[in-house]
């Protein structure tokens, strides 16, 4: 959401240009700068057009953020069952592994609840740390505030 902060320029129509992504059949992606009080968070809009739960990615910078909800989007539209696993790969170089976790907590995603509402589906792609932990898992190296998580994690192994 540009127009709230600093480092970007100008003013953002994200609703307009979501419908405009929308309407020609893909989705928009939205990044939100993170600030002292908050993680940086980034999440699709459209692919419940598509019968694909929206995407999600917290913690990361924006413009990272953005690329893989974009690469994992169009990888979720040609595979119908993608989304149905515990896990995603071929989203992130080298060959990470993200968690997916279903999500609870949406009121972050600002733009996709003024198009669909308070109730549609989204998953959360979880990064690892250095070592392929998750936030579940003992050792995960980053403070649980580093990637909020917006739904139940799974019990750790």
């Amino acid at each position: 959401m540009c127009e709230h902060d600093p480092r970007c320029t100008g003013a953002d129509d994200l609703v307009g240009n979501a419908f405009a992504q929308i309407a020609d059949g893909r989705w928009s992606v939205t990044g939100v700068y993170g600030d002292d009080t908050a993680p940086a968070v980034a999440y699709t809009t459209g692919l419940t057009e598509h019968r694909r739960p929206e995407l999600l990615v917290t913690g990361l910078d924006p413009d990272l953020a953005c690329r893989i909800l974009d690469r994992a989007a169009e990888l979720a539209v040609a595979d119908r069952d993608l989304l149905g696993s515990r896990f995603l790969d071929g989203v992130v170089s080298p060959p990470h592994r993200l968690a997916l976790l279903p999500a609870i907590d949406t009121v972050q995603m600002h733009v996709t609840r003024l198009l669909y509402g308070p109730d549609f589906l989204a998953v959360q792609l979880i990064w690892p740390d250095a070592h392929n932990r998750f936030p579940w898992e003992s050792g995960y190296a980053h403070p649980a505030s580093a990637q909020p998580l917006t739904g139940i994690p799974p019990l750790a192994a």
